[in-house]
């Protein structure tokens, strides 16, 4: 998980801050949408973007600390660091920079779809329903693509529908038993967590998971998993215990069952 931007930037500005000379914090600073607020630090200097204000929380991105104080012009490509994370809009009264302000860029805006789309939908002026409804067709196209034994044309449909709706489980569960069908493992492991941390009840993708780490030779979080399934998910019990048992099978004999 993303480190909170708290403990972000209490690690960058510990110690003696850097070309303090060129620093002048601005006083009761009041941050709104757009507004860009630079402090020095040990590691550089580090800049953020607030990107929206909403009930006195500011959501802000943060850029790669860079060793020259930056300005508006700069970050045009800057790299960033953390796409988005929400602290109090209070807490840039003091000890920061004001160097400007600059709407968040579509460039900028990219990485806040994966962790918070609504908020995406909202900055970009977007209909959500017609979002949703072009990822089902991607999906639909994936699903007669693998009902035909197209497996990579179907991958790649799927991948088109997460891309635009990221939120979309049914499609990375969809993706990762094609990977699987490829014995793609590593590839299906990720779309299953990924869906597991937005439908944590989706109970293929947990047996999948546990099967994926099998097959990965991670036996003793498969059967740590396994077990776990029998109580998570007691209506598919039996089938918990007989992979748990292909895992231990597995450690005795080196061989997947």
């Amino acid at each position: 998980m993303l480190k909170s931007i708290t403990s972000f930037l209490a690690r960058l500005t510990a110690g003696r801050p850097k070309a303090a000379g060129q620093f002048h914090p601005t006083q009761d600073l009041t941050v709104q949408a757009g507004d860009v607020v630079v402090q020095p630090g040990e590691s550089g200097w580090t800049t953020i973007k607030v990107i929206n204000v909403d009930d006195g929380t500011a959501h802000c991105l943060s850029y790669e600390p860079g060793t020259r104080k930056p300005d508006l012009a700069s970050l045009a490509q800057a790299p960033i660091r953390i796409a988005h994370t929400a602290q109090k809009a209070a807490s840039f009264a003091q000890g920061w920079e004001h160097i400007g302000n600059q709407a968040a860029t579509a460039r900028e805006l990219q990485g806040l779809k994966y962790m918070d789309f609504q908020l995406f939908v909202q900055l970009t002026g977007q209909d959500p329903q017609a979002i949703v409804a072009a990822a089902k067709a991607h999906f639909m196209k994936a699903q007669v693509h693998g009902d035909e034994g197209r497996r990579t044309e179907a991958i790649n449909e799927y991948g088109r529908a997460i891309d635009l709706f990221p939120l979309f489980h049914e499609a990375l569960d969809a993706r990762a038993f094609a990977f699987m069908e490829l014995g793609l493992h590593q590839q299906a492991l990720r779309d299953l967590e990924e869906s597991l941390y937005i439908h944590p009840d989706g109970m293929e993708a947990f047996f999948s998971k546990g099967e994926c780490l099998m097959k990965l030779g991670h036996l003793a979080e498969a059967e740590e998993l396994f077990q776990e399934g029998q109580d998570r998910f007691p209506e598919h019990r039996t089938q918990f215990v007989e992979f748990l048992k292909r895992t231990r099978a597995f450690a005795l004999t080196g061989r997947p069952a």
